[in-house]
């Protein structure tokens, strides 16, 4: 079976796109493009790809590539994966995949209108935890679902990661860049949303961080306009209802948690372990989770290899083979996530009752 020939755009976060794919069989990286020029070359050199780019045209162009993985920010996503579609290349989007619903929308409808396969980086999907979580809940194990709760607490205030990400407008702020992964789990696991309650806000929109300069060590300044923590809660149409706390600059880092209730069981997964109780067992405990579902290099760098695996899927879709079981999420999955993020500014702006 011949390789799957793949650029990546965008080589901040992209570097974490170049460390998965290039442990996946059957798949060669070819060019890599970013925005800074040098930093194209020098990573092209590191790891031993053959084109580094500025332009993404140039990626675009070249017949012998099959697959762009596109690892920008927000508001560049939808312009570049449009592209790339229009140029008949396959596409792996960073999520969110855009900065709205609207252009979700019009990536999905333009790999519709173009047959162009695609799949967005949710991979938490793909986190040992989470998969065994989404095979117990479709056998029922929790039975009615009733309650989920998720705390996110981060040290730093969010603002701190600067740039873009510090920036409504470019689609930075905790919930299009961390919550969005939750979000999607939640409506992996139990369905669409009905309708959301929430509070958005930016608690810390005056930053301080020491960069380097030349050999000196200055201080930024800047004002952060994106989110840095939200609480919500989400009103399934299954009847169940979740509720999420996420807050930056507690001065604390803490395990993130995710409990799932049920009619006849609890979940809880708590940074990446699996634990849980059903009515019939004496006492709450760790769940073994298959051996089929571990990823290799446990627990080091879970992100990166369960993006690994999400785009080794991916790869074998786009050679032609059937998937059994999960398969990578696409634009569809990013523009229902887009719709409960706007939901929830919404019901943040006004506080009120948002439907999805």
């Amino acid at each position: 079976m011949a390789d799957v020939r793949v650029a990546v755009i965008g080589l901040a976060w992209g570097q974490l796109h170049i460390d998965a794919l290039r442990r996946i069989k059957n798949l060669d990286i070819v060019a890599v493009c970013d925005a800074d020029e040098n930093r194209a070359k020098v990573v092209a050199k590191n790891a031993g790809i053959k084109f580094a780019f500025s332009n993404p045209n140039e990626i675009f162009s070249r017949d012998e590539i099959e697959l762009v993985t596109i690892a920008t920010p927000p508001n560049t996503q939808k312009e570049l994966a449009n592209k790339a579609m229009l140029a008949k290349k396959t596409v792996l989007v960073e999520s969110p995949a855009g900065l709205n619903s609207q252009e979700a929308k019009a990536l999905l409808e333009t790999s519709q209108q173009r047959k162009i396969k695609n799949a967005v980086a949710f991979q938490t999907r793909y986190l040992p935890s989470y998969a065994y979580a989404k095979e117990l809940i479709d056998e029922e194990y929790l039975g009615q679902f009733l309650r989920a709760t998720i705390t996110f607490v981060m040290a730093q205030p969010w603002g701190l990661n600067g740039n873009w990400a510090a920036d409504e407008k470019r689609g930075g702020g905790v919930m299009r860049n961390v919550a969005v992964h939750f979000l999607d789990a939640l409506q992996w696991w139990f369905g669409p949303v009905q309708s959301v309650f929430a509070d958005r806000e930016t608690l810390f929109s005056e930053v301080r961080r020491p960069v380097t300069v030349g050999r000196e060590q200055k201080i930024e300044k800047f004002t952060a306009t994106a989110d840095d923590t939200f609480l919500s809660l989400l009103k399934f149409e299954n009847g169940g209802i979740a509720i999420l706390n996420f807050i930056t600059g507690a001065r604390q880092d803490q395990p993130w948690n995710i409990s799932l209730v049920g009619s006849r069981a609890t979940l809880q997964i708590t940074s990446g372990t699996l634990a849980g109780k059903r009515d019939t067992e004496r006492d709450f405990g760790l769940i073994e989770i298959p051996r089929r579902l571990e990823l290799p290099d446990r627990p080091r760098e879970p992100l990166m290899w369960a993006l690994c695996e999400l785009a080794t899927d991916f790869t074998k879709q786009i050679q032609g083979v059937e998937l059994e079981g999960r398969a990578p999420p696409t634009f569809d999955d990013a523009l229902k996530t887009h719709k409960v993020m706007e939901a929830i500014q919404r019901s943040a702006d006004d506080m009120l009752w948002a439907a999805v």
